[in-house]
Order: C-alpha cells, then structure tokens, then sequence
C-alpha cells in the first residue's frame, strides 16, 4: 500500500497479514519505506529457500510480491540471462522482478501462468499491479486521494484501509442477479476487482488501467479436425507438464468426469501414478465417487475418497463467508470439503476446470442452438411443435430433454429483454423484477447489464455469444472465485491446465462445430480422450453434485429462513417466497440461499 497523508501504520499491516493465513502459512514477509509497505504470506511450492517475498532486484531498485505461479519460468530465466540479467535464486519470483525490468509491462504477456504480482519501485512510489488472462488469483483494489492499497482478499483489505466501507448497491444488486459479482465490483463502496487480463499502473497519486489479454476473435477454418485435434493434444499435454513443476507433493482432483479424468490420464503418461482425490457423500441423491474410483482403477492412480458429511444449512452458509462477500454458488461447499481433506496428502492439486467454458461443455449451450429455430416459429405454434419433438425422443434422453424444455420456458419468459438471456447462465438468480420486490431501493440499477449486450450484438451464433460471455464472466468470477476461495482456505493451489495461454489460444481457433455437434459436446476433447480412456468413461454424462439446499429449506421452519434475510428485505415478498418454495412443490432453493449468504454481509 501507499499511504501519502499519514504513512504507514504498523499495527495495520501485522493484522491484514493475519488475516491471510490460510493463503500462506509456510512465512511472512514484509518491505517498509514510508510511504509505501508491502507485505506477503507465502505458500511454499518452488524453491522453498529461496524464494522468500519480497524480494528485490540486485540494486533494490524494484521489489515484488506475488501471489501464483509462472510456469514458463525456467525458459524466460535462460532468455533473460542470455539479456544479461543476473539471477541469485532458482524461484519463480525473480523471473517477475527481471522481466519487468526488461520489458516494463508487457512482461505479463510472456508470463505462462496464474497470478496476482504487484512489482514497486520506492524510489518514485510507482506500483505496477497485474493479474493472469483468466483471473485464477484475486486483486482487490482500494484508491483515494492520499491512499493506494491492494489485496487478495477484502478482509485483508479493509483492515489495511482503517476503517468500515459501506456495501456498494451496485454490487448487491448484481449479486442478486448473477449469485456472484462480477469485477471491476466488490461488495464495497470504493473498492474495486482489477479485472482478468488487466495491469494497472500507480504513480504520483493516479492510476491508469490497461487490459493486455483479448481472447482469439476468429476460428481457424483451413485446419481439418484431425490436424487441430492432434495440436490440442500436443498442447494439452505440454501443459499438464509444465504444472507437475513443485518442490512439494502433487496430485489432483478426480471427480470421475471427462475433464479431470483426461487430465489425471496425461498425468500419468508423464510419470509414476499420481495421487488422485475425490469426496463421497452419504446418502446423496447422486454420488459420483463410485465413478472416480472407476477411472482411478483404469489409469492406476493411488486415489484416496473421502467421505463427507456436509451437516446442516447453517454450517454449509458458514462456509460462504470464506469468500468475504456475498457469494451464492453452493457447489463451492463440496469443493470447499475435498480441498480440506486432500490438503492431508498433498500441497498443490491438478483440476479440470475450464474446459466446460472454452470446449463447449455446458447443456445450455445445446438449449440455446434448440431456442434459436424455437423461436422463429409462430408463438401459436411453439409449444406444440416442442412437446411433439420432446415425445419422439429416445427414453434415454428425458433428462437432457427436460431440461432443454426448462430452458426454452424461461427463455420465452424473458426473450424481450437482451440482459435476460443470462437466464440461462447456471447462477442467474432472481431477474429484475424479482430483486425489485425483495429490495425496491435496487430498481436503479438495471442498466448495469447494458454493458454486456455487446457479447450478443457481435456474435453472428447465439451458442458462441453464450460461450463468449461465460469466458468473460461466469469463468472468472464465479468458477474460478469458487475454485481460489475454497482451496486456499486451506492453503491448497489448484492448477488448471485447461486454462495455459496456449491452450486458450488454441480453444479460440478451433470452430464451434468441433466442439458442439448435434447433441454431442466437447466433441474434440472426447476425440482426443478416447485415446487414454475407457469409452464409458468418455461418454458418460456428468451429473455433478451441489447440497440438497430444497429439502434443508422445506423442511426447516418459516421464520427461522426468514431471520436469516437482510433486514432491509421487503418482509411480504420474501415470505411469499418461502412459502411458494415450501408449500407449492416449486424449487426457490437457489433464491432463498442467496438470501441468506446476503443476509450474513448486510448486517444492519
């Protein structure tokens, strides 16, 4: 931070660092130079010895923090030697502190990684803040006129700044809309996300922010399959290399999926049998666990389940607070159990996240192909001509069949509106009508979302448009956010070798009908899996798990759900909503937990 009025208060800083623990319980750090201070908490994982933070170039004319890893960091050591740099450890961290000295900021564009680095020089109390291309690591920001500071989490944060913010409606309101918010928001009044892809510069009281990564904007039409398949494989696979880098013990997740299970397989490939982890719940209505095992058994990992048992609704909203401001994807609670539990073995996991988002994964992506002809029928026509296409589908597909009937329900309900084809992102949570009638005050901000028209005003396909605002937004602040928080807590990295630049390079480049054809998805990733997996494994639909949130809330009593709603909830609404969840069979599950994670932050 930089304090130009009052300098910096020592007391402030020991406690935000106490704050931040569970992201680095290995040491702790500090650089302090009126008016600025820098402070770090570090997890081991490269370099246990050397790489101690902050760390300093050999004139002390930069320091740096950094939160991640860069995994290209040997090659740019030899490039930057070969420059004449010269290095004094064998630590990823160095690489920052030369490469910025190299080439300024444009480093980033060469670091091969997930990150959250601040780079100072205390000679003209410039900092240089930057984040990774899909925002694996978190940077909040707070700037006044005589205060610049910066930290992984909000906590942290405000215990740096000295004194309480407000909530930010903004924030709030699009928290009840998407169940997460999106950056450059916070919670906050005043405090901001530097978004995925993004540096910002300080100096002399003033910042300017710079976005440095644009995702590939056109598909590659002259490869063939074979020949982009082939690639993506080479890439894949170079990837989940370059992350078996770690002075530490390393495994990964395996939730029996496609994604993971590709991973663990190329993992393999690369060496001995990794560690593997997965969780199993009692009494579940699905439990994937049996299918980990399956896939652990086929590539011969030393796999380890866990069984969990995920208590009751107030436990589970407990868990929420972890991500210090209000956050309503509650598949986060399983994540948050496996991550606790592997961090027993292991101190750096693989996972398959991201592959859904760049590969065409998700279901709704198939129901927004299906709604496009939809609605170009007739509106007297519509629903005929979708129940007599839904009965002459296989009995096999009824699930798939059902939902895509669910997802042409809402869309037909807010096809007026551009912002509501959000409705089929997974977390939209209540539209604007709904939030209006639980917090009238919130009616303003309705054009927040005007921004994010553009993804589907530049896009020719309505499937990429999905595809395009999910990388943008549904990746970065709700994936990943859910991913980070969860692990962390107790002090795990996760590494996503779906999300490697060249992999996101590549993903861009291979059109859409590679990876979505008729109903089959990730069509390109199953080709290259086949090659490592049993068919059954590849072709198996993925269910996925999240808490049994409708039976917690229909069973638990009226004015207990209640009290746990902000005070500032419009009483009637909100009861309504209770009992419309409790008494009439319709699953308001997902509102009403988003309620009260709200509920636990809005404490008036």
């Amino acid at each position: 931070m930089v304090d130009l009025r009052n300098g910096i208060d020592f007391d402030r800083l020991e406690a935000a660092s106490g704050t931040m623990v569970h992201r680095g319980p290995d040491s702790s750090g500090s650089f302090i130079r009126n008016p600025i201070a820098l402070i770090h908490r570090r997890l081991s994982i490269i370099d246990i010895e050397g790489g101690v933070q902050p760390m300093f170039n050999e004139d002390g004319s930069l320091v740096t923090i950094f939160n991640g890893e860069i995994y290209n960091f040997r090659e740019l050591r030899a490039e930057l030697q070969s420059l004449g740099h010269v290095f004094s450890t064998s630590s990823d961290t160095e690489v920052i502190l030369h490469g910025f000295e190299q080439w300024g900021p444009d480093c980033v564009l060469r670091f091969e990684g997930m990150f959250a680095l601040a780079v100072c020089s205390p000679s003209d109390n410039s900092i240089f803040l930057s984040r990774d291309r899909c925002g694996e690591k978190p940077l909040y920001i707070f700037e006044s006129a005589d205060v610049f500071a910066f930290a992984s989490e909000l906590e942290a944060l405000q215990v740096l700044i000295g004194r309480a913010l407000s909530p930010d409606p903004c924030a709030v309101y699009l928290y009840l809309r998407l169940g997460c918010i999106p950056a450059p928001f916070s919670f906050l009044d005043g405090v901001k996300k530097l978004p995925a892809g993004h540096w910002l510069q300080y100096r002399n009281g003033r910042s300017r922010t710079c976005r440095y990564f644009f995702p590939p904007a056109s598909a590659d039409s002259s490869a063939s399959e074979d020949e982009l398949s082939d690639e993506l494989e080479t890439c894949l696979r170079r990837s989940v290399r370059k992350m078996l880098a770690a002075d530490v013990p390393l495994g990964s997740f395996l939730s029996g999926g496609l994604d993971s299970s590709l991973i663990v397989a190329m993992m393999a490939s690369e060496g001995p049998p990794p560690q593997t982890f997965s969780i199993s719940f009692p009494n579940a209505s699905f439990d994937e666990s049996r299918y980990a095992e399956q896939v652990a058994q086929s590539l011969g990992t030393r796999h380890t389940v866990y069984e969990v048992n995920l208590g009751d609704s107030e436990e589970c909203l407990s868990i929420m607070d972890a991500f210090g401001e209000p956050f309503a994807d509650s598949s986060a609670i399983p994540v948050f159990h496996l991550s606790r539990e592997t961090r027993e073995n292991v101190t750096v996991v693989l996972s398959g996240d991201g592959s859904d988002e760049l590969f065409g994964g998700y279901r709704r992506y198939s129901a927004q192909r299906f709604l496009k002809p939809y609605l170009a029928l007739p509106a007297s026509l519509r629903r005929r001509v979708l129940y007599r296409t839904l009965s002459v589908l296989p009995e096999r597909d009824v699930y798939y069949a059902d939902s895509i009937l669910k997802c042409a329900k809402l869309f037909m309900e807010r096809a007026e509106n551009i912002e509501d084809t959000w409705g089929l992102m997974p977390n939209t949570v209540f539209t604007h009508d709904g939030v209006t009638s639980l917090f009238p005050d919130l009616s303003p901000y309705r054009s927040l979302f005007g921004e994010l028209d553009h993804f589907f005003q530049c896009s020719a396909d309505p499937v990429q448009a999905l595809m395009d605002l999910d990388q943008a937004l549904y990746l970065p602040d709700d994936i990943l956010v859910k991913v980070d928080r969860m692990s962390m807590r107790h002090s795990l990295e996760v590494r996503c070798p779906y999300l490697h630049p060249a992999v996101l390079e590549l993903a861009g480049r291979i059109p859409l009908s590679m990876k979505i054809r008729g109903q089959s998805r990730k069509h390109i990733l199953k080709k290259i899996a086949m090659k490592y997996l049993p068919r059954s494994i590849v072709s198996r639909k993925k269910h996925g798990f999240t808490p049994p949130l409708a039976a917690w809330f229909r069973n638990s009593d009226e004015q207990g759900i209640m009290n746990l709603f902000p005070v500032s909830i419009r009483k009637n609404a909100a009861r309504t909503l209770v009992k419309l969840h409790r008494e009439s069979g319709q699953d308001c599950s997902a509102k009403i937990f988003a309620l009260a994670v709200l509920g636990r932050f809005l404490k008036e």
